[in-house]
């Protein structure tokens, strides 16, 4: 359906993909994946000649759409795409969102439109919506209106480009869940995401791109459980990673809870561990920045996510202290009781910047 042959592209900084090559077949569900500014987006890009390569070739079932007498429009009926950021028109009411480009593209009549927005509604969870301006819409609610408004358009393959990082954390999954329903639907999709659980669980192929390239492909299991290469391994670890820098001066407690209960949606969490975070910052972080003698100066903190299950891990290297963080002066017995109460485990040993904190969530 897709074949990708040799593509260079360079924006004047040097080539950002360098020899690419890649095939998507029909009913494929192709994810790729990778650190910020690999090339990810760049090559979705290509694929529909929203960005031109300097060179290669990059055929649509048998079409070259580098080949200056393709009528690339005729091509694009046919390649949906579904971006970051929803793109519809707000002052339209969600029925006309859809009906839109059928109409004006396709020439059909505003019944048959309508009366398949309206089944399309239905698919993506906003039937009875039809009336509602798109203004007055969700982030989720949103980007299921512009995955049905490419839908409307029957595509034979859908380029998904990052579809739910605009999205408040809480609003992900529903989008998410529509994604995983067309692939089961058997819709040829290509998507680039920074959410690994979803793309573990939708992939039928996931690519990781490094190094101006494809570093290295496989099934989920491949990639997610088994990645040969050393790059693969990094990425995936660091994925699973939360990580601050945290200074007395600059301290913001409320930001610090937000963020790392935001994190933690992506993956296995209890209602337990959620109730932690707070307690983790007042119990804890805001004691050893407060201590009369000898506070904090800075704390790193790396929450770090199990892959499978709920067994999450946080390390906090604490420096600028006189003694062991979890004992009086910074923590007294009630302190300590919170925190264990919360934890599986908590302790602490000395290194070589001041101590390390270890509690398992």
């Amino acid at each position: 359906m897709i074949s990708v042959r040799n593509i260079t592209k360079d924006f004047g900084t040097g080539p950002i993909l360098d020899n690419v090559s890649i095939d998507i077949k029909k009913g494929e569900s192709v994810v790729i994946i990778g650190g910020s500014g690999c090339g990810k987006s760049t090559l979705l890009r290509c694929m529909n000649r929203l960005i031109k390569p300097e060179k290669g070739e990059i055929y649509i079932d048998g079409v070259n759409i580098l080949d200056k007498n393709t009528d690339i429009d005729k091509v694009r009926r046919k390649m949906g795409m579904v971006y970051q950021h929803f793109n519809r028109f707000s002052h339209l009411n969600v029925l006309e969102n859809i009906i839109l480009a059928p109409m004006k593209v396709d020439g059909r009549s505003r019944e048959d439109a309508e009366a398949e927005a309206k089944e399309l509604l239905k698919k993506v969870g906003m039937g009875g919506r039809e009336k509602t301006l798109i203004s007055s819409l969700s982030g989720g609610q949103k980007q299921r209106i512009a995955i049905a408004r490419t839908l409307a358009m029957h595509p034979d393959v859908i380029l998904f480009d990052e579809p739910t990082s605009a999205l408040d954390p809480t609003m992900v999954e529903e989008v998410e869940n529509v994604i995983r329903c067309l692939v089961m639907d058997g819709m040829t999709s290509v998507i680039v995401t920074h959410e690994m659980r979803f793309a573990k669980k939708i992939a039928t192929r996931v690519v990781f791109l490094a190094e101006k390239g494809i570093y290295e492909e496989g099934t989920p299991e491949e990639i997610f459980d088994n990645p040969k290469k050393i790059l693969t391994q990094r990425f995936l670890y660091r994925s699973r990673m939360f990580e601050a820098a945290l200074e007395a001066d600059k301290l913001d407690l409320f930001s610090l809870v937000s963020d790392m209960q935001d994190f933690l949606r992506r993956y296995e969490v209890t209602e337990h561990q959620k109730r932690f975070i707070p307690v983790l910052c007042d119990e804890l972080l805001y004691p050893l920045f407060n201590a009369a003698d000898k506070p904090a100066s800075r704390i790193n903190l790396r929450l770090i996510c199990s892959e499978t299950g709920s067994n999450h891990t946080m390390h906090l290297n604490v420096e600028g202290i006189g003694s062991d963080p979890l004992e009086e002066p910074y923590l007294d017995e009630l302190n300590l009781k919170l925190l264990e109460n919360y934890a599986g485990f908590v302790f602490s040993k000395e290194n070589k910047d001041g101590w390390e904190i270890i509690i398992q969530l």
